[in-house]
């Protein structure tokens, strides 16, 4: 996005994107001071999913990717509905729809991974809840 925006503004999946939900193509500059700042900010949010990777902080991601999909559903459906704002353009709901796919295959994997966490846990603790199932059992006399 630093090096050469304007390519990536006329790629043809940006382009074709911006025509199916009806929105203004948007041109880019390599002139233009903010594609830096975007370029940084869009490098620090990759790299803050790092850490939480990193120390298998799954909690973390089962809560934030939820999170995320529902903010990239809700700014898709208001560039798609008001396509005078700001937002609408190409290149937004491009980045939108990418994040949404991205974050739905987490999610995905997300929700696999856990199931296998918890049959882990399960196998592995068979007997405690076994037996902690059993103190719970109150017999109610009439």
């Amino acid at each position: 996005m630093a090096r050469e925006p304007e390519e990536l503004s006329t790629a043809g999946f940006v382009v074709l994107m911006g025509q199916a939900m009806q929105v203004p193509v948007l041109r880019l500059s390599s002139s233009n001071p903010l594609l830096s700042f975007v370029s940084i900010f869009f490098a620090t949010t990759a790299l803050s999913d790092l850490v939480p990777l990193l120390a298998e902080n799954w909690k973390h991601f089962e809560i934030l990717v939820p999170f995320r999909l529902f903010v990239y559903f809700a700014l898709a459906a208001y560039i798609y509905f008001v396509p005078t704002s700001l937002l609408s353009n190409s290149l937004t709901i491009t980045y939108l729809m990418f994040e949404i796919w991205c974050n739905f295959l987490i999610y995905n994997n997300l929700r696999d991974e856990k199931y296998y966490r918890m049959k882990k846990f399960v196998e592995e603790n068979a007997d405690a809840i076994k037996q902690a199932q059993g103190e719970q059992v109150r017999v109610i006399e009439d």
